[in-house]
């Protein structure tokens, strides 16, 4: 992977993951409090509930003390009750004023009652059925706090006395008004302040979603009824849905942010560094041009490093150049002297001899000029093919690029030497290869040298010579010709020295052959290798030549050797 992505992608990882670290952070911390919020708005509705439900008991306890204050319903009982004048003709007109006096009040019930229990009057007639000792209760009971009552119709009770100290048959008695508010419609009522349902008794069954809160309802006496105040988490679930929503959008957005800043960060390193990256491609071929960066950082001094290598590279170059002709050279001298050397010292001797026989008139010296002669004519020829073979070497011309069909080249060459000796040559194609920009005589030159050393190979075997030209491809952008024989191979010992100047294991071999082969090769951008072998089992050569033929020569540049 490119280091663009590579940067971009680590960049966002370590975004979306800080993103998603901190975004669970926060959507646990806002759910922990939308749920605790929820929670207790729901006990504060109950804790409401059982406020509200004081406050209207309180209410009604001080509207039914006004009416023991100042009310004429009280005052006109009391007085008949005092004066011993309450027949049932004005127990009767008592009786319907109590229902007006109930609704004046707002209230689901009102008793209307001596102190001891006597009934004066009631609203609804069902009160009819309480019984005196109950109704005494009653109305005995403390007037400074509202009652509870807990029976099967849960209510507000309420309650006043007016008590008489005047003379009369009923000195000392009293009368009283019982008032009570049932729950069920007041909580009912509640459950739309709230937005809750309110309920009395003991807690429904608890349900995933709804959510519970119970309290108590408590009045001066000890007596409770609780409350249960259920409310549905819909709510709740709706807005954690929504903070959900909003964390992830919120990651989104930044991981978005956080890869925009990484594309537009890795724009200018990266394309410093393609900029590098294909200049240093061209540093082989001597074709890299310095890298000007503006800016600073480590982008800039690995440019500034870059640069300097070039100047380094150039002069190490040139000088390199140099030394390498100078010993090359050098050790082509040595070598040429020491070709030259050996067919000198046959040719003294020859030479000497002639003198010797000469000199003192033997006999033997016609018989002896003959041989001494072809001797001597024969290293004179041996000394022009050295300098013949030396003189192609040092001035091969640089390659003629055409379009050449190198397994066609590989069948006339097969053809031209198969005619002049008794081994087997064929030509094998293992894939039809494309054509190949080279210079055919030169690469024609290379074949014909390999085909040659190898026929010299296999002379030996006569008819059991064979010798394989393998036509082929290596990947879609090299041909290759193989030349393989079933000689008896090559000594390890002479195998790192094949293609040195003037080695060679033929007596009469200049060793130039296959040294200037590979030159060719390597002219050609290709290479020229022997394939690896056991003694005994014959030798394997490869031309290896690139489909595009070599890059173009620069200017200033000459014929490798030339000068």
């Amino acid at each position: 992977m490119r280091l663009a992505p590579r940067f971009v992608l680590a960049f966002g990882f370590v975004a979306t993951l800080s993103v998603a670290g901190l975004g669970y952070v926060v959507r646990e911390d806002r759910r922990q409090s939308e749920t605790q919020r929820f929670d207790q708005e729901v006990r504060g509705a109950c804790d409401r509930v059982v406020a509200e439900i004081g406050r209207q008991a309180e209410s009604d306890r001080k509207l039914v003390a006004g009416a023991c204050q100042s009310g004429e319903l009280v005052d006109r009982a009391l007085i008949w009750l005092e004066a011993g004048t309450l027949d049932d003709e004005r127990r009767l007109s008592l009786s319907r004023i109590v229902p007006e006096e109930r609704q004046a009040f707002d209230l689901d019930e009102l008793v209307l009652a001596t102190t001891d229990g006597d009934r004066l009057g009631q609203d609804p007639i069902s009160l009819l059925n309480t019984p005196k000792a109950d109704l005494a209760k009653l109305v005995g009971g403390d007037v400074a706090h509202f009652a509870l009552r807990e029976g099967p119709k849960p209510a507000l009770v309420a309650r006043c006395r007016k008590l008489g100290a005047g003379p009369g048959k009923g000195a000392g008695a009293g009368v009283g008004l019982v008032g009570a508010r049932r729950l069920e419609p007041v909580v009912e009522r509640l459950s739309h302040v709230v937005d809750a349902q309110v309920t009395l008794g003991t807690a429904p069954a608890p349900r995933p979603d709804v959510a519970q809160a119970s309290c108590t309802l408590s009045d001066s006496g000890g007596a409770s009824i609780p409350i249960v105040v259920s409310k549905s988490t819909r709510e709740r679930d709706v807005n954690l849905a929504r903070i959900d929503q909003t964390v992830i959008y919120a990651g989104l957005a930044s991981t978005g942010v956080a890869l925009i800043l990484a594309l537009l960060l890795a724009r200018g390193p990266v394309r410093r560094i393609q900029e590098l990256a294909a200049e240093a491609r061209k540093v082989a071929s001597g074709e890299a041009r310095p890298v000007r960066v503006r800016g600073g950082g480590e982008i800039a001094e690995l440019a500034q490093s870059f640069d300097k290598m070039l100047e380094d590279l150039a002069a190490m170059r040139r000088r390199l150049a140099a030394t390498t002709r100078v010993a090359a050279w050098r050790e082509v001298a040595r070598r040429v002297a020491h070709e030259v050397k050996n067919p000198l010292a046959p040719i003294r001797a020859a030479v000497e001899t002639l003198r010797r026989l000469r000199a003192r008139n033997d006999p033997e010296f016609d018989e002896y000029f003959d041989e001494a002669t072809r001797t001597v004519l024969d290293e004179v020829h041996r000394i022009a093919n050295i300098v013949s073979e030396f003189t192609r070497f040092a001035r091969l011309p640089p390659p003629n690029l055409t379009e050449v069909d190198v397994m066609e080249l590989a069948r006339q060459v097969a053809h031209l030497h198969e005619a002049g000796t008794q081994a087997k040559v064929r030509v094998v194609v293992d894939r039809v290869p494309p054509h190949v920009k080279a210079d055919r005589d030169q690469i024609v030159q290379v074949v014909t040298n390999l085909l040659i050393n190898a026929l010299d190979a296999v002379k030996a075997k006569g008819d059991a010579g064979e010798v394989r030209l393998e036509v082929g491809t290596e990947g879609a952008a090299t041909v290759t010709v193989t030349v393989v024989d079933n000689g008896p191979g090559l000594s390890p010992e002479i195998v790192p020295r094949l293609f040195e100047p003037y080695a060679t294991t033929k007596p009469h071999g200049t060793g130039l052959g296959l040294a200037i082969a590979q030159r060719i090769a390597i002219e050609h951008n290709g290479e020229l290798s022997c394939l690896p072998s056991k003694p005994g089992d014959g030798a394997a050569f490869r031309l290896a030549l690139p489909v595009d033929g070599p890059p173009p020569v620069s200017a200033g540049e000459g014929a490798p050797g030339s000068g």
